[in-house]
């Protein structure tokens, strides 16, 4: 695609080179809810030993901070050596809706599901992995709370599925450019901005070490060969009051979440393609949706884009 398609304000532009570019693809655990979908496990000898019961959506406080809560889901169709996918809430920290929502498919795939829960008081910048007051990193907690997780499922924890919706898109991202040796794979939902592989613009803008926080530096080498999916409704086109807005964003990023997502697509595949490194990135738009985690899964069947991204095809 010309420069002119990905040029912050030329959305019209960028949509019609959509198909030129390549880049799109058209404590003590409580139970508190069982899904209507869960069905028998027949391989009793492949069956994950686990301490948490298979096929229950269970709230759990990490060992070592009772403060960290996640939710956690093994799937009755869970195998030894399961995947495990962490699945992040935006600003709304409808965590309980991640979980709901993506928990047919983690039946049907197989994956144990976990959802970690960033308290607004303790993480207000969850998302560009800022630490809580006392020190605590939300991106550390996530990857403690993983391996408590396979410890008590039988998954595996060392590297990790990652999706995120919003707020939580822009967590997971910088999570991978933080520590791309702990993803497998990752996918973003509509994020409202990003940090783009740009070595001149300091964290969380840009790769260039932010001197508050000592965020940035980052391995474009390593973290530009994790495989990712960005997806966005064909109608987040709107700004609404959770998007930032200011001109610094504007000017690089663009105006519309959509338009952020391709910018940054097309961004993210050019760097790897600076290191002679295959695109890592694949675009899809999620039809007839707008910001919306919930409308995204029903009418963009975005779990299911999420999933054959990650994890191939279901077991047969």
């Amino acid at each position: 695609m010309n420069d002119e398609a990905f040029r912050p304000g030329s959305f019209s532009a960028a949509i019609a080179g959509l198909l030129g570019t390549g880049l799109v693809a058209g404590g003590v655990g409580v139970l508190t809810e069982r899904p209507a979908i869960a069905a028998p496990f027949h391989d009793a000898a492949q069956a994950v030993a686990s301490a948490l019961p298979r096929g229950e959506i269970v709230e759990r406080r990490l060992a070592g901070d009772d403060a960290f809560e996640y939710l956690a889901y093994v799937p009755t169709t869970a195998r030894r050596g399961a995947r495990i996918l962490v699945t992040v809430h935006g600003i709304s920290r409808n965590a309980r809706q991640h979980m709901r929502l993506m928990l047919p498919l983690a039946e049907r795939y197989g994956v144990v599901l976990m959802a970690p829960r960033f308290p607004r008081a303790r993480f207000p910048a969850y998302q560009q992995l800022k630490p809580s007051a006392d020190g605590r990193r939300p991106d550390t907690l996530v990857r403690k709370a993983a391996r408590e997780l396979a410890e008590l499922s039988g998954a595996r924890h060392r590297r990790l599925y990652l999706f995120g919706y919003s707020g939580g898109a822009q967590f997971v991202h910088r999570f991978v450019m933080r520590r791309p040796e702990r993803v497998a794979a990752y996918a973003l939902g509509a994020a409202g901005w990003y940090t783009f592989p740009d070595e001149a613009r300091r964290f969380p803008y840009g790769l260039r070490r932010e001197r508050e926080t000592g965020m940035g530096g980052f391995d474009a080498d390593a973290f530009l060969q994790v495989p990712g999916l960005v997806l966005v409704g064909e109608r987040d086109i709107q700004r609404g009051t959770a998007l930032r807005t200011s001109s610094r964003v504007m000017a690089q990023q663009g105006t519309s979440r959509f338009e952020r997502g391709l910018n940054w697509s097309h961004a993210m595949n050019e760097a790897a393609a600076v290191r002679a490194l295959p695109p890592p990135i694949e675009f899809t738009p999620l039809s007839r949706s707008p910001h919306s985690f919930a409308l995204s899964m029903r009418r963009g069947d975005m779990g299911e884009k999420v999933f054959q991204r990650l994890f191939g095809a279901p077991p047969g």
